[in-house]
């Protein structure tokens, strides 16, 4: 098992993306309701963003809910320390249907007494939606998929103040059309992109004016990224580190024994049925120091 701690939320309970690529011994956080889009391509190391965000949130005893569209191969990693997880886009609805009531629930608990929650008055929440762009759907399954988009708009618009985040990763920089809800997410880490028009559909022309050159990322750099804060109007690059497959599928939540005691949950019982669910791609030995998954 994995010593949890070493990526430990810093003072602020902030998530830790990684380090500056110019000083790396400066670390690169976000606030962690901050809700947070990642675009990248393919091989660009949005599964290292992830697998660090989930880690940290394992450490500090979050909820961690997971829509993976591609039939699980990326979620299903997580299985043990997952609370809900969809794979397909009725199992989508229903889990966004279900977090959506969650957030109703405690604004109508706290509304009038606090502007804004954190761990003490409610357990914190993180919405993962992975290669989002599928849940863009035409055909018999327009009608769901509108109603996920809808959900999403419901969830983002007033879950940040009710201690829930939401990170939503894509390969498609094309956000009008991938990420309807798009202007919800204000904080942006672009990872390798193909071209600079594509930098300005995922982060905006003031990010790149600002500096963000992400089309300019080598394809042997997987986890260098720009970290664009709409909020702050700061551009940040960062490198985010590797997280192996053999730590991904150690991970245990850790609970409190009636004694003091820390001890590890057993891991949970994973539903999927398909052998190649919960596959992984281990980059070569080369690779693992360029923060790739």
């Amino acid at each position: 098992m994995i010593w949890l701690r070493r990526k430990s939320i810093e003072p602020g309970s902030r998530y830790v993306l990684g380090a500056e690529i110019a000083n790396p011994r400066v670390s690169v956080s976000v606030p962690r309701t901050a809700h947070l889009a990642i675009i990248g391509e393919s091989n660009s190391g949005k599964g290292s963003v992830l697998a660090n965000l989930i880690l940290q949130e394992v450490t500090n005893g979050g909820e961690i809910w997971f829509v993976d569209l591609k039939a699980g191969m990326e979620a299903e990693n997580y299985a043990q320390v997952l609370d809900r997880k969809a794979y397909d886009i009725d199992e989508a609805e229903a889990l966004l249907s279900d977090f959506n009531s969650g957030v109703n629930a405690r604004a109508e608990q706290w509304r009038g007494k606090l502007r804004s929650l954190d761990d003490v008055q409610a357990v914190h929440r993180l919405l993962i939606v992975d290669e989002a762009a599928d849940m863009i759907r035409s055909g018999a399954s327009k009608k769901q998929s509108e109603t996920c988009v809808e959900l999403m708009r419901s969830i983002l618009s007033r879950s940040r103040a009710l201690n829930c985040t939401v990170v939503v990763a894509t390969q498609n920089p094309r956000v009008s059309s991938s990420l309807p809800y798009r202007s919800l997410l204000l904080t942006t880490l672009a990872l390798r992109l193909n071209s600079k028009s594509e930098a300005v559909m995922a982060l905006g022309e003031d990010a790149v004016r600002r500096g963000a050159r992400p089309w300019q990322i080598p394809f042997s750099r997987p986890g260098d990224g720009y970290l664009w804060d709409a909020e702050t109007n700061r551009v940040k690059y960062l490198h985010v580190p590797f997280i192996t497959d053999e730590e991904i599928h150690s991970l245990r939540r850790v609970v409190e024994a009636g004694d003091g005691r820390s001890v590890s949950e057993s891991p949970a019982t994973a539903t999927a049925t398909s052998k190649y669910r919960g596959t992984t791609t281990t980059p070569p030995v080369e690779m693992r120091d360029e923060g790739q998954r």
